[in-house]
């Protein structure tokens, strides 16, 4: 069964910036039976309940099951939604129902069947406030009892082991339903059935990976190797073709360079890829090494804090940020940063598009033309800020309420593009009397701290994966959309975001897409910077490599040594 929809924005979180500790491999010129690929950073979880770092969720699609497998028509503009677990699906007229058919004789690597039950038992873990999933909000459509909470018995049902029904409390559009409920990978029930849903993320580092993809887990070293060998059982598709798999975590970005050079790894991807100015070099210099890059995908942003977040850490209470919850302080803050220069100093115009929403330049066909941009403008960003009430104190340094207009703009270790715009933005600021100070965190610990709303201001970014998730983004309720990490309350954008995901005719689609960036463009919750291309490296002995804007490991099932 092939269901193809015109391709919409899509998208997810993820937080793409890593560090930690290096493993070295020794070159090995003669094996073809294991692919080593050099990371910036370890992976946060390899439990789908818990991911939120893209590449531990692309990761986790080689070990656990889909539903159905998204596939990117570039020439045609679409998304096609191929079969996976479910060899075909159906949709009621009225959006209200869908009922996905599974293969037969799937089984867990372990031997266990893979069945609907697993499926049914994984919503309600993704659903458990206990469990605290980055995805929780996918399933809060489905049919809800009068207390508001979702009434599973009715809204996921398992006539057999091979069908899953699911139910909804509103009409809902096919590809919301089958991008959200296909990023709800499942666990395995007998696994995890006797696990307290509390317990499920401290138990994280003990409890066994048991999956039904192409590979599964070999054995993961924290902070240095994680290794995926093929996996004999899997018929989704099928075993992997290289035996092995190994993702190696190599901090330093000159590091992995020199190993990607020498063919100590065979591939060097995440983290923002390879320097653009370092891959020309290598296109001339090293026949050895092919350059592909990933289109659209990744944007880079500063996420504005829109809430003073030691206010709600403490008591729960939702104020404005005293700097940042001012519309016109975050509209100066674009006008301020002078996007151009980085580019010209790290990136290289032929490699980035600068953007004033989380929308994609790859989906024109829903493009909001916006009356203006924010070009770099320190004038502007002053009469904004003179406007949001900003005067200069007796050191320069302007101040807004009593306060000096002073704070901390963090950033993940191991992203040299980042740690370039940090150096520029801080620049920028400085000139219309701003303090910005800066802050390299570990990503993990960066991560930890903008899920608890403890950095002002953060450079950070997003995967563009699929329209619906440019959906859960956002949301003023932030606590449940863990990806809104500037705590962005606004309840129009909610409504619109409700209209996209219910059934419609194209041009009531385009309306609500033209109003999402709107909103999104006068507001700034952050200050968009550019989608900019990542530049994966490989040797060319890695055959069979195909990336495209969903996933840079999207067929590594496939991926060969010869």
């Amino acid at each position: 069964m092939r269901t193809r929809f015109f391709l919409l924005p899509l998208l997810l979180l993820f937080c793409i910036g890593m560090t930690t500790s290096c493993t070295k491999t020794a070159p090995d010129t003669h094996r073809n039976d294991h692919i080593r690929v050099g990371v910036a950073a370890d992976f946060d979880y390899l439990n789908p309940l818990l991911i939120q770092l893209s590449l531990s969720r692309e990761v986790c699609t080689l070990v656990f099951p889909t539903l159905a497998k998204p596939s990117h028509n570039e020439s045609a503009g679409t998304i096609e939604f191929l079969p996976a677990a479910a060899e075909r699906w159906e949709f009621s007229a009225d959006g209200m129902t869908a009922r996905f058919f599974l293969k037969e004789g799937l089984t867990w690597e372990d031997g266990h069947p893979l069945t609907a039950d697993d499926f049914a038992f994984s919503y309600r873990l993704y659903a458990d406030p206990a469990v605290a999933s980055t995805r929780q909000h996918y399933l809060q459509d489905l049919l809800k009892k009068p207390d508001g909470t979702i009434d599973f018995e009715t809204a996921v049902q398992t006539h057999d082991s091979q069908t899953l029904m699911l139910r909804f409390s509103q009409p809902m559009a096919p590809e919301i339903i089958l991008d959200h409920f296909n990023d709800l990978m499942p666990v395995a029930k007998h696994v995890f059935k006797d696990i307290a849903p509390g317990d499920i993320r401290s138990l994280a580092a003990e409890t066994p990976v048991i999956g039904a993809g192409p590979f599964k887990v070999s054995k993961w070293r924290r902070q240095q190797e994680l290794v995926l060998a093929s996996n004999p059982m899997s018929q989704l598709p099928a075993p992997a073709a290289s035996p092995f798999m190994s993702f190696i975590v190599i901090p330093e970005y000159t590091t992995r360079l020199t190993m990607l050079k020498s063919g100590q790894i065979d591939a060097m991807i995440s983290a923002g890829g390879i320097n653009p100015k370092d891959a020309e070099r290598l296109v001339t210099t090293n026949p050895a090494i092919v350059i592909r890059p990933l289109e659209d995908r990744y944007f880079d942003s500063v996420v504005w804090l829109n809430i003073d977040g030691a206010a709600y850490r403490a008591t729960g209470e939702v104020l404005p940020h005293p700097l940042f919850g001012d519309r016109k302080v975050r509209q100066a803050m674009t006008f301020a940063i002078d996007r151009q220069s980085i580019i010209d100093g790290f990136i290289g115009p032929d490699h980035v598009r600068i953007v004033n929403t989380s929308l994609s330049p790859a989906y024109q066909a829903i493009e909001w033309k916006a009356p203006h941009t924010y070009p770099y403008d320190p004038r502007k960003a002053s009469e904004l800020l003179a406007e949001a009430g900003c005067t200069p104190g007796p050191d320069g340094i302007l101040a807004r309420n009593g306060q000096r207009f002073s704070f901390t703009l963090a950033a993940p270790v191991g992203n040299p593009r980042r740690n370039y715009a940090a150096t520029i933005i801080q620049e920028n600021l400085r000139q219309i009397g701003i303090e910005c100070n800066l802050r390299i965190d570990e990503n993990l610990v960066f991560l930890k701290n903008q899920n608890e709303y403890r950095y002002d201001a953060a450079l950070s970014g997003l995967a563009a994966e699929t329209l619906p998730f440019q959906l859960i983004i956002w949301g003023s309720d932030f606590r449940k959309h863990s990806f809104n990490s500037s705590a962005f309350q606004h309840a129009e954008l909610d409504n619109v975001i409700a209209r996209l995901q219910e059934p419609g005719t194209p041009k009531e689609h385009l309306g609500s897409w033209h109003r999402y960036q709107e909103i999104l463009h006068v507001e700034q919750p952050r200050t968009f910077l550019y989608y900019y291309d990542e530049l994966e490296g490989f040797r060319t002995s890695v055959k069979h490599v195909e990336l495209n804007m969903l996933s840079t490991l999207y067929n590594a099932h496939e991926w060969r040594i010869y």
